[in-house]
Order: C-alpha cells, then structure tokens, then sequence
C-alpha cells in the first residue's frame, strides 16, 4: 500500500511540473504545513536543510528556502524525479540555493555532519529503517523533521514505531489532507563511560553510559 501512495503521490508531483498553474495551487497545499513546521523547528537562514525524498517537484524544499532563506539538499531515490526537480529549481532560479542529488535515504554515501534540520517526506519508504539510519549518522544538536499521516490513512504509508516517538514534541496540520502532524526529534549528545577518581581508594567508578534523545513531550 505504501508503494501506491508513493505513485499517486509522484503523478501530483509530476502533474505540477509540467504545469505553472498547477504548481501553484499545490504549493499552497504545503504553505501552511511548511510554516508551521518552520515554528516548530526554529528554522532560519543560518540552517543547512536536508529533504528526504524530493520528488518530481520538491514544493516542502523550496519553500523551505523561499520562507527562511536556509540552504537546502534535495536527497530522491529515483533518477528521474531528481532530473525533474533540478529543471523546476533552475526554471525558479534557486540552483544556488537548493541541491538535488540522487541517493538512498537509507543508505547515505555522504556525512550528514553538515545539515542542522532533516525532513523526512511523508512518502519516505521504508521509514522505520530510514529514520534510524539518519538518526545513527547526524551530530548532536541536529534537528528531525517527521511528517506522520492521519489516522484515516496511516495504513497508506511506512509505519514508524510509535514508542520511538512518542516524547517528540508535533505540530498538528488542521488544514492539510493526508499529513496529520509532524513530530521533532532532536539528537542528544550521548555519555560514554569515564573513570571518575575516587580520593579514598584506587578504586574508579564508572559512570553508565546515558542518552537523552528526546525532547520533553509538549504538544504545540
């Protein structure tokens, strides 16, 4: 079910590729959804933003850009919908703002230490394997933006386990179709093991290893 979605999702973005019009009462769709995930994530101009699945017509990267001013990478597992972005980019004179590249989110074969937000299309598939790949790879401090469909279609899309989530702050889209919310995840700096050294013995005490990789559960 989920590839179907992905399709259907695609022959929209096509759809407004080839048509000026088009492009434009869609992107209106996703005005509200990118603001208010801007608010969420403080994004500004001084972000790096990487687009997990782009699409034939990347409207979530450009607007990105054309409301912050961020940079932003486009990341597409299929050729011939980053061959299509680059041409809309280039028709809009954003090419020295926003990158395309054709790669696997799952499987990066660049550093991700660069990029301060990380989106994640609602379409990525498989996203309970994608999230913990980017997750792993970025640094401390890097923002995770998931968007998770409504209830009426989460069976339409890759399923992302619950309880890894479920202390993200979200965002609720009232005014969008199929995205129900989206959910920040921020990474945390992890605690390794150290000696700690103890006056009155030899003996060390090693503190466990701890990680916070949540932010507190606030709905906004």
């Amino acid at each position: 079910m989920a590839h179907g979605i992905v399709g259907f999702t695609r022959k929209i973005e096509y759809a407004a590729a080839k048509s000026k019009l088009f492009y434009w009462i869609v992107s209106q769709y996703y005005r509200n959804v990118i603001k208010n995930e801007i608010d969420l994530a403080n994004i500004t101009n001084d972000d790096h933003i990487l687009c997990i699945g782009g699409g034939f017509c990347p409207f979530s990267a450009i607007l990105f850009h054309k409301i912050t001013g961020a940079k932003v990478t486009v990341i597409d597992n299929c050729k011939e919908c980053v061959r299509e972005a680059r041409h809309i980019i280039d028709r809009l004179g954003l090419g020295d703002h926003i990158r395309t590249v054709w790669q696997d989110g799952g499987n990066m074969e660049f550093s991700l230490s660069e990029f301060s937000v990380v989106h994640f299309a609602l379409q990525v598939f498989p996203m309970d394997s994608v999230f913990p790949q980017v997750k792993k790879h970025v640094v401390p401090g890097t923002k995770l933006l998931v968007r998770r469909p409504k209830k009426t279609f989460e069976k339409m899309y890759s399923e992302l386990s619950g309880s890894l989530l479920n202390c993200c702050r979200h965002i609720t889209h009232q005014k969008a179709c199929n995205i129900g919310s989206t959910l920040l995840y921020i990474k945390q700096e992890r605690l390794h093991e150290k000696k700690m050294a103890v006056p009155s013995g030899p003996v060390a005490v090693r503190a466990a290893d701890s990680a916070v990789s949540f932010p507190c559960p606030v709905a906004v």
